[in-house]
């Protein structure tokens, strides 16, 4: 992806708002497709199953930027059983990344575990794009792929990835209607419908707005001015916390922050000169709270 040119410094250390350099749509991704635990007389249907998916993914024009760096994306896909020739069940981790301006240091964007997707595949059949019609396949694909946009364009501008997140709720919609797992609400598990819907949702404007703190003022400027880079990402962490007090605790959107960030987060601040800071995050985020406390017991 572009990074701020020189020119963006001195905003970035005055925090001015100046727009920054967009990032690019084309992907970069990694697919890993895991068949073990499909029966021996439907493995050889999958052959070829991963490189399908890549040429699919790799080969759309998602929007209509062209910038010089592309997205970096992972699929790993863990097909569960087949229900005869063609059609198959999985789960599927989807993560994404980007780089730290000035800096050779990656950055996770999103990390999820969908466990509920059923598809048909026919080995040698070309895969095709079609956002007007809901295909069990390529619209689980299309979806997360918009998100993955979505998610990324937050980082470098606020809100700026809600053309790509619309487009994500579009396809949530036909999936909804088409009665398959994974689209319908559920209470108490994660399912793509209830992640879109919340990421759209008012409510948590704030969340995504916290994501642009955190990147492009907090990470993208460590090499400038790193206090005060540090107190944008305390500032972006204490916003997602406020939020998670106000709305219902099984959100998905909050949870899925704080699963893909934590780690990071506790790094960040492992020379912070006020150890308690990771109370603060236990507080806000209690299910790594273990991490956490290991990284604060450190300073002692």
């Amino acid at each position: 992806m572009h990074r701020p040119s020189t020119l963006l410094v001195p905003a970035l250390l005055a925090l001015v708002a100046l727009p920054p350099a967009a990032p690019a749509q084309e992907l970069d991704c990694t697919i890993q497709v895991n068949y073990e635990a499909v029966p021996t007389t439907n493995k050889e249907f999958l052959h070829g199953f991963a490189a399908d998916l890549k040429d699919y993914l790799i080969n759309y024009q998602w929007g209509s930027d062209n910038l010089n760096e592309k997205v970096k994306c992972t699929f790993n896909v863990f097909v569960q059983g087949a229900t005869g020739d063609d059609k198959y069940t999985a789960q599927v981790f989807v993560g994404s990344q980007r780089q730290v301006f000035g800096s050779e240091r990656s950055t996770a964007e999103l990390r999820l575990f969908d466990e509920s997707w059923e598809f048909s595949y026919v080995k040698g059949r070309p895969i095709s794009h079609n956002p007007y019609s809901f295909n069990d396949l390529t619209s689980v694909l299309d979806f997360y792929v918009y998100v993955i946009l979505g998610y990324d364009y937050d980082t470098y501008d606020a809100l700026s990835g809600t053309q790509f997140f619309q487009k994500a709720a579009d396809i949530a919609s036909m999936g909804r209607s088409s009665g398959q797992k994974g689209w319908q609400p559920t209470t108490g598990s994660y399912n793509r419908v209830q992640l879109i819907d919340e990421i759209m949702s008012p409510k948590f404007q704030v969340i995504r707005k916290a994501s642009y703190l955190y990147h492009f003022t907090g990470l993208d400027s460590l090499g400038l001015d790193k206090e005060r880079a540090l107190a944008n990402i305390l500032k972006a962490i204490d916003m997602v916390g406020e939020t998670k007090r106000e709305v219902d605790p099984r959100n998905v959107v909050i949870k899925t922050f704080f699963d893909t960030k934590y780690m990071e987060i506790a790094d960040l601040f492992a020379d912070y000169p006020d150890p308690t800071v990771y109370i603060r995050f236990s507080a806000i985020d209690p299910t790594h709270q273990k991490t956490y406390e290991e990284y604060r017991q450190r300073h002692n």
